[in-house]
């Protein structure tokens, strides 16, 4: 039998049976975990595979991990327009828990018939412009 690159047990207090989730590398080694699973008469699911390491989490979390990058990171995939608008304006005038110092911008973007939503953090110093060379004393007056 494969060895999983990770396994969590946890108890599911609803319909109190044990719950384990396995991830495999290769398709075919987890269809072959589950094969093996059925066989001993086990009620074994697969699930949608997810990459590891790319879940962005809500609120706080989102906040922290948006931080931590630069520049426009999608953050969410919305069904339509206006959910998506409510969702970057939430994240704009920090309504959205963990957005609370209004540090982020936010903004929707159609991506081949899909919303997104993508957000960045305005703490990051911004690329200095070759306006704010210029002295102010160069500008002419209007009349």
């Amino acid at each position: 039998m494969p060895a999983p690159d990770a396994a969590t047990a946890t108890i599911n207090a609803m319909s109190k049976q044990t719950v384990i989730r396995v991830s495999f590398d290769d398709d075919l080694e987890a269809a072959r975990f589950l094969q093996s699973c059925r066989r001993k008469g086990l009620n074994a699911q697969l699930e949608d595979s997810r990459p590891i390491g790319d879940i962005k989490h809500n609120g706080p979390d989102l906040a922290a991990w948006l931080r931590a990058k630069r520049g426009w990171q999608v953050v969410l995939a919305s069904a339509n327009r206006r959910s998506a608008w409510n969702a970057a304006w939430k994240i704009s005038h920090g309504t959205r828990r963990g957005f609370e110092d209004r540090m982020f911008e936010a903004r929707t973007v159609n991506r081949n018939g899909e919303w997104v939503v993508e957000a960045r953090w305005k703490g990051h110093p911004a690329a200095k412009s070759k306006d704010r060379d210029k002295p102010e004393s160069s500008m002419e007056p209007l009349f």
